[in-house]
């Protein structure tokens, strides 16, 4: 039962009890392992970026259910052939990240409310808190770069941590910029934050550029969307200030429309971080769910590195 005091949560599973009835009980699943620390954080969530708005709410949800059923189809097929459905990163650009329709109604809200009704995603969020955001608040340079920024959830996590924590981001798609923007227009640290359309692998930052002396530099969930992600990961080591840390993740046997490199062990992501040049200080795997047998469940991998 929805606690009264997190009203915007109550509003949020009606919503979704409505539109996809037998994805009525989502939000057990964080209540459930979380407790009040998730309602807390959700309602919060909730009431600042849709506010009273039921219509806005209503199209993210949509969005949510169009994009878990997408990537739970793909899941399947995935557990019965163990590959990824074959995709080049060019194709997967075109049907994702340069279609603004798609991004503004699936994707991003998609990926946006994953990161509480998923609890393997909760539990990385917090992790997040927890190991790297007191590296933030310690420094005396806080600010930060994100490259492929998605929904810009993480953008808004390190934003947050201290008023004076300044964010630029890279991204290739135009659409998640944007929808970036106004993410973090509602949450009042817009100001503090720039997006510059860019492919850091194609077209690095040049030698000796502010963009390549970052004290900070955060990617969420980019390696397996990629072709080359070493080449990639090269090129983030770049943008590294001497002492600098970085916060990095990816998934792990997860299927999704644009998925392409496919990682099967936390290990391979640290060999590939290690011989970019990066030093791993730190890393936590969270699991989807418990698998049956040998099922290749959805799993995160994050890192702390240097």
């Amino acid at each position: 039962m929805t606690d009264t005091a997190f009203p915007t949560i109550a509003r949020f599973e009606a919503t979704l009890a409505r539109v996809a009835p037998f994805m009525a009980g989502a939000a057990d699943k964080g209540r459930a392992r979380f407790g009040r620390e998730w309602e807390e954080a959700f309602e919060d969530f909730l009431a600042r970026f849709f506010g009273d708005d039921d219509a806005a709410m209503e199209l993210a949800v949509k969005g949510y259910v169009g994009f878990s059923l997408e990537m739970a189809k793909l899941q399947k097929r995935f557990e019965k052939e163990r590959v990824y459905a074959a995709k080049t990163y060019a194709e997967a650009a075109a049907q994702v990240y340069h279609n603004e329709e798609y991004v503004n109604a699936l994707y991003a809200p998609g990926i946006l409310l994953s990161h509480y009704l998923w609890p393997h995603y909760f539990s990385q969020l917090r992790w997040f808190h927890a190991r790297f955001a007191p590296l933030v608040r310690e420094a005396a340079d806080r600010r930060f770069c994100e490259v492929g920024v998605g929904s810009g959830f993480y953008s808004r996590q390190m934003l947050s941590l201290a008023p004076d924590v300044r964010g630029h981001a890279f991204d290739i798609s135009a659409h998640s910029l944007d929808y970036t923007a106004r993410h973090l227009e509602r949450f009042g640290v817009r100001e503090r934050w720039a997006g510059t359309l860019r492919d850091v692998i194609a077209d690095p930052p040049p030698p000796g550029s502010p963009a390549e002396a970052w004290p900070f530099i955060v990617s969420a969930d980019v390696l397996e969307h990629l072709e080359d992600p070493p080449a990639f990961l090269r090129s983030l080591r770049r943008m590294l200030a001497p002492g600098g840390r970085g916060f990095i993740s990816t998934v792990i046997t997860s299927a999704n429309t644009d998925h392409i490199y496919l990682y099967t062990r936390w290990e391979d992501i640290r060999d590939q971080l290690v011989d970019a040049g990066f030093r791993v200080l730190d890393h936590q795997e969270d699991i989807a769910y418990e698998p049956k047998a040998d099922e290749p469940v959805p799993r995160l991998a994050a890192f702390i590195v240097t």
